[in-house]
């Protein structure tokens, strides 16, 4: 993706303002300590509207994370859909989107210690079609560093600080060729790729990873297996090895910024193909899910009125 350019106005210390306005120290608690949630959230401009896709879920995916990390910030969902519609709105939106709302603490602190932070609320939006290439699919590594576990950092939370760990992943991987990183618990079973969750398709069953507390809960993820559940598709929940991904029928990944797009090979291994030399191609659920989706952001899908948010 390149250089992002930004949208005119955010929101910073309870209003709007103007984004080069929107600063804090060089100082601050959150850029010293990672000490920050945040979501990824996709719009879409349809027929002269703005649609939000599942705005309610990320807000509380947000709000829990801000609990889960001791933030104790909370604002009412009725606030936060009325600050995100004003943003909108003060921007003008007439394209596709990406919004970035987060929990932070602009505070100078030098200590790591929670004790007299205040946490608060700022989002910001920039114009976004696809974040990778729609010519074909994603070839991944598979990652020397390990997802961390609960025990660590709580991973049902998108903290801030965590992703230093998806950026040593997905960092290696670019550095040697490949597009990002597939990841591995410290048992050696699949997870996720360093940014996006994945569903495999293995001998015709539908898996996602059963890693127990290792896995973010995404939300594109999960709309994409209600999205299958819909079509009449069961889902698995099971461990999932490195073999397995080698000899999978498919290779799902799914995220806020992707979308739900697919791996063409792991470590240089073809996936869905049993000539190493085939050309890779998506296969019958990445072109189910792709289709379903696209109906579901052009108002076209039974599901549409319940998972978006039209900015009135």
């Amino acid at each position: 993706m390149a250089k992002a350019e930004f949208m005119k106005f955010a929101y910073f210390d309870k209003e709007i303002v103007e984004f080069e306005k929107a600063t804090v120290s060089i100082a601050t608690h959150s850029l010293q300590y990672g000490t920050t949630c945040f979501g990824g959230i996709r719009g879409y401009y349809r027929n002269g509207k703005v649609a939000i896709f599942r705005l309610k879920d990320h807000y509380i995916r947000l709000m829990n994370a801000s609990k889960m990390l001791g933030f104790e910030y909370f604002i009412t969902w009725d606030e936060f859909k009325d600050i995100v519609t004003e943003l909108v709105k003060k921007n003008d939106v007439k394209e596709d989107f990406y919004m970035r709302p987060f929990v932070f603490c602009k505070e100078p602190r030098l200590s790591p210690k929670k004790a007299g932070l205040d946490f608060d609320l700022a989002i910001y939006m920039l114009p976004l079609a696809d974040y990778v290439s729609t010519e074909g699919g994603l070839n991944l590594m598979s990652s020397t560093y390990r997802k961390y576990n609960d025990s660590a950092i709580p991973t049902k939370a998108k903290a801030g600080g965590s992703y230093i760990n998806s950026f040593l992943a997905t960092s290696d991987a670019q550095r040697n060729g490949y597009d990002d990183a597939l990841m591995f618990d410290d048992a050696g079973n699949v997870v996720e790729v360093s940014v996006a969750n994945i569903i495999l398709v293995y001998r015709g069953q539908i898996i996602i990873p059963d890693t127990g507390n290792a896995a973010l809960e995404g939300i594109t993820v999960r709309s994409a297996l209600e999205l299958l559940e819909h079509n009449g598709y069961k889902i698995n929940r099971g461990k999932i090895d490195r073999s397995m991904v080698f000899t999978a029928d498919e290779l799902l990944v799914t995220g806020t910024a992707m979308k739900i797009t697919y791996a063409e090979s792991l470590d240089k291994r073809p996936i869905g193909q049993l000539d190493f030399n085939a050309k890779p191609q998506a296969g019958k659920f990445h072109k189910l899910l792709k289709s379903e989706y696209e109906k579901v952001i052009n108002g076209e899908h039974e599901l549409s009125s319940e998972w978006l948010f039209i900015v009135e």
